[in-house]
C-alpha cells in the first residue's frame, strides 16, 4: 500500500481537487480508498474506451427514460419543462431587464488568439457562457490526463477518458432533440415578434445549417454537458464534498446568463439537466468497481478453520504445539 497525494488546480482556478488517496498497485488495477467503509478500484484505462462505450451511453441514456424505477425522474424532467413553456416569454423578459442592470444582456464577443481562435472574452457574461461549452470539458479532461499520466493515477486518467466521452454522448443526443423539435431561440423569436418561440419539428438538414438560433434551442447543450462534466468529476471523487454545491451553482450562474442573453428559454433545461446526469453518471460507475470494507471483514469473520493441539512428553522435554488446518 501507498499513499498518493493529488492535488490538481481545475474549474479554471475556481475549483482545486485535493485527495489523499491510499493505492494498492497491480499491472491492471488501482484500488483508492473513499472512506472509512468504501473503496474504489480502477483498471488501467485505454484511448479506445473513449469512443466505443458512446453507443451504450446513448442506450443507456434512452433506457433510463422508460424504466419504471426511474420514471418519476422522467416525469418531473418533461413535466417541469411543459409547465414552464407558458412562462417562457415572461421568464426571459425578467433574466432580460436584470441582465441589463448588471450589463449581461449583451451579445457575447471574444478576442482571437493567434489571428484565429476566438476564446478570449471581453466581458464577463461572454466568460460565464464560455465556462459551459465543450472547451471546458476538454481543457478537464487534458489536466486530469496530466495528473494520471505525472503521478502514474488511473483514477485520473479514467476522469479524463470519461469527461471526452461524455462530451461526444451529450452533444450527439442533444443534437438530436434540437433537430426534432426545431425549436426556435429567444433571440430569433424577439425579432420576428414570435413569443415564447415557435416550434418547427424536423426542420430539413438545410435549414437548420442556414439559421441554426431558428431551431436549436431546445435543450440546451451548455447546460447538458456542464451537468455531465460535474457529474463525471464528482461521481469519481466522491470524498471532494464541495464540487457538487459548487458545480451546480455555477451552473444556475450560467443558465441565467443564457436566458438574460437570449439564447435559452428556462424550459429547455431541465431535460438538459436529465441529459447530463444520466450520461455522466452511467459513464463513470461503468469503470468503478465499489468495495464496502465491511464486505472483507465479515469474510475474515466467517472463515474456517481447524484448530488441533499437540502434546510430546519425553524425559528431559514437556513441549506443546499447535496445527491450524485452513
Amino acid at each position: 500500500m501507498k499513499i498518493l497525494n493529488v492535488i490538481s488546480s481545475i474549474f479554471l482556478g475556481l475549483l482545486s481537487i485535493n485527495s489523499i488517496a491510499q493505492k494498492q498497485n497491480t499491472n491492471t488495477i488501482q484500488t483508492i480508498s473513499i472512506s472509512d467503509s468504501v473503496s474504489y478500484s480502477y483498471k488501467k484505462p485505454t484511448f479506445n474506451e473513449i469512443y466505443k462505450h458512446i453507443p451504450k451511453d446513448i442506450a443507456q441514456f434512452a433506457n433510463f427514460t422508460i424504466q419504471k424505477d426511474n420514471l418519476k425522474w422522467t416525469s418531473l424532467a418533461f413535466g417541469s419543462t411543459i409547465a414552464l413553456i407558458p412562462f417562457d416569454q415572461q421568464l426571459t423578459n425578467g433574466a432580460i431587464d436584470l441582465g441589463h442592470r448588471i450589463d449581461w444582456d449583451k451579445d457575447h464577443s471574444y478576442n482571437k488568439v493567434f489571428g484565429v481562435l476566438r476564446i478570449i472574452p471581453n466581458d464577463i457574461n461572454s466568460a460565464v457562457y464560455y465556462i459551459a461549452n465543450g472547451g471546458t470539458t476538454v481543457l478537464l479532461s487534458g489536466t486530469f490526463y496530466a495528473i494520471g499520466k505525472i503521478n502514474n493515477d488511473y483514477r485520473a486518467l479514467t476522469t479524463s477518458n470519461e469527461l471526452v466521452e461524455v462530451l461526444l454522448s451529450v452533444g450527439l443526443v442533444t443534437q438530436t432533440i434540437k433537430r426534432i423539435t426545431g425549436r426556435q431561440s429567444p433571440s430569433e423569436a424577439i425579432l420576428s415578434g414570435n413569443s415564447g418561440g415557435h416550434w418547427t419539428p424536423f426542420p430539413s438538414f438545410n435549414a437548420f445549417q442556414s439559421n441554426t438560433p431558428n431551431y436549436d434551442a431546445m435543450p440546451s447543450g451548455h447546460i447538458a454537458t456542464f451537468m455531465a462534466t460535474i457529474t463525471v468529476i464528482s461521481t469519481n471523487y466522491p470524498e471532494i464534498k464541495w464540487i457538487k454545491p459548487i458545480g451546480y451553482t455555477l451552473m444556475g450562474i450560467i443558465g441565467f446568463e443564457m436566458v438574460s442573453s437570449k439564447v435559452h428559454w428556462v424550459s429547455d433545461y431541465p431535460i438538459a439537466i436529465l441529459i447530463g446526469y444520466v450520461i455522466g453518471k452511467n459513464a463513470a460507475n461503468r469503470r468503478i468497481l465499489k468495495t464496502k470494507k465491511t464486505d472483507i471483514t465479515n469474510e475474515i469473520k466467517e472463515a474456517k478453520f481447524k484448530t488441533d493441539f499437540n502434546f510430546i512428553f519425553t524425559n528431559q522435554y514437556k513441549t506443546i504445539g499447535v496445527t491450524l488446518t485452513f
